[in-house]
């Protein structure tokens, strides 16, 4: 008797809802020339601002996998147009989603781009590195310049605001998985030195 239940085993890879971008392009005329493709992970990260790239020109490898390629697209990231980028990387990403037809109007249209990126022209300095800086002058018989800081601040994070940053994150902020462990930490070799044999081989 057969079921039709399926279950899946390990951790769930939010990166995989998605096709491979060559998986999508390859069942497109003229390779998605001219349509729009995205990823999941812009539009979990920023669901407001819309990225997406238009394809300009599909370059498959021909492997088996359809792993290999290159592809000249102009990206729209977060609702700024970047230009025309040659992508080569994490094509191979189940990641990738075709924009249909009757949704390109939402992309394309955005009324709430990002934001201008504003960072602090100067931030202070460690202390040990100022330590050290004092003490090379007094060494080298230097005059030491010190100015009183723009902030009083403990912390160079603090020189900036902490949303600016975090918004680069999106919704997501950088984790690290780890596995399930029952019990305490054991080591186990993966190699027995007692048991291994090298055999040399013969040479021609």
């Amino acid at each position: 008797m057969s079921s039709n239940l399926i279950r899946f085993v390990g951790n769930h890879d939010i990166a995989s809802e998605g096709k491979f971008l060559f998986e999508i392009l390859s069942q497109l005329r003229n390779f998605g020339v001219g349509r729009l493709v995205t990823k999941n992970e812009w539009a979990r990260k920023w669901p407001n601002n819309p990225s997406y790239m238009k394809i300009l020109r599909a370059e498959p490898g021909m492997d088996r996998w359809l792993f290999e390629g290159k592809v000249y697209a102009e990206w729209v990231f977060r609702g700024k147009n970047l230009g025309v980028y040659e992508f080569s990387k994490d094509l191979n990403r189940s990641d990738w989603q075709l924009v249909h037809k009757h949704q390109e109007k939402s992309y394309t249209s955005c009324s709430t781009p990002m934001q201008e990126l504003v960072l602090p022209d100067s931030f202070p300095l460690p202390p040990l590195q100022v330590h050290l800086s004092q003490k090379s002058a007094r060494k080298n018989g230097m005059d030491e310049k010190s100015e009183p800081p723009k902030a009083n601040s403990s912390s160079m994070y603090e020189e900036i605001d902490k949303n600016t940053l975090l918004d680069l994150y999106g919704n997501e902020l950088p984790v690290k998985v780890e596995a399930w462990n029952v019990g305490p930490a054991v080591f186990q070799p993966r190699f027995n030195a007692t048991t291994m044999r090298v055999e040399e081989q013969p040479t021609k």
